[in-house]
């Protein structure tokens, strides 16, 4: 059956899931807050998975019901070079398998908080530490995802997150796919979202520009994500974080937990 565990751990309590694997920072861990939220979801559903992210996925043709023996992991952390360093950190990372083989989904839980710094920001930050390979992991980035460098201008406004995120579900992917020495290069980056009586429109808004932007330079189309629909199949270059092509998927997921009347009120900004 499907388990929440880190490090071998079972999570089954919110005070397991804050001792074995808490946020970065103590404040995030708070009601309303997309940490402790997103241990709630998963807590409640498991052994099932949270309902909104199982209709998601189960919404797009080439992504079946996942086999029971799925196993999740919060804060997991995924190198996704030799460079060293902070390895990205994913909030929930799911790893499954459906009748057409592996699935591997990085879960990214948001509530008030943002995709975090632009390209052009963490660029900037890594040219003064030349030390940290920032700005060649930065480089290896965009050359996988988008077959470009730093010098277009227009990958530089997207959020590095959202870079660093789905190159670490390819990394994964890419992994399982060759242990079990299966074919099907799935990887799939969904935006868990809570809207809480917490939340601001206007910052669910703004991620939702920003994620927008991104899939779309990844798509090469615009138009925004429908919410509980999964985009895809997009294919990109992989190298150099891995050796062949993936199959990338994107979505969002939103658990409305706030009044009714301010769900109505609010709907634009989660589209």
């Amino acid at each position: 059956m499907g388990v929440v565990e880190k490090n071998g751990q079972r999570l089954s309590t919110l005070e397991a899931w804050h001792c074995h694997a808490p946020p970065k920072r103590k404040k995030q861990w708070q009601d309303e807050r997309s940490a402790k939220e997103s241990a709630k979801s998963w807590l409640r559903a498991v052994p099932a998975l949270p309902a909104e992210i199982a209709a998601t996925l189960s919404s797009h043709p080439d992504i079946g019901t996942l086999c029971d023996d799925w196993r999740a992991e919060p804060e997991a952390r995924v190198p996704i070079d030799c460079f060293g360093g902070e390895s990205p950190n994913i909030d929930v990372l799911l790893i499954g398998s459906d009748r057409n083989g592996p699935v591997v989904v990085a879960v990214e839980a948001k509530a008030n908080e943002t995709f975090g710094r632009t390209v052009r920001k963490t660029l900037d930050r890594a040219r003064r530490k030349p030390r940290s390979k920032g700005v060649e992991r930065i480089e290896r980035l965009l050359a996988a995802l988008f077959d470009t460098t730093t010098d277009d201008r227009d990958v530089l406004e997207l959020r590095y997150q959202l870079l660093t995120v789905t190159a670490a579900a390819m990394v994964t992917a890419a992994a399982m796919v060759e242990a079990e020495q299966r074919s099907g290069r799935r990887a799939i980056v969904l935006v868990h979202e809570f809207a809480t009586p917490r939340t601001i429109d206007e910052k669910r808004a703004s991620n939702a520009r920003d994620l927008d932007r991104f899939v779309a330079r990844i798509a090469g189309r615009c138009g925004p994500l429908e919410l509980g629909t999964l985009a895809g199949p997009f294919r990109v270059r992989g190298k150099p974080v891995v050796d062949a092509g993936i199959s990338l998927y994107f979505g969002k997921a939103v658990a409305d937990q706030r009044p009714s009347g301010r769900k109505a009120a609010g709907q634009a900004g989660g589209r």
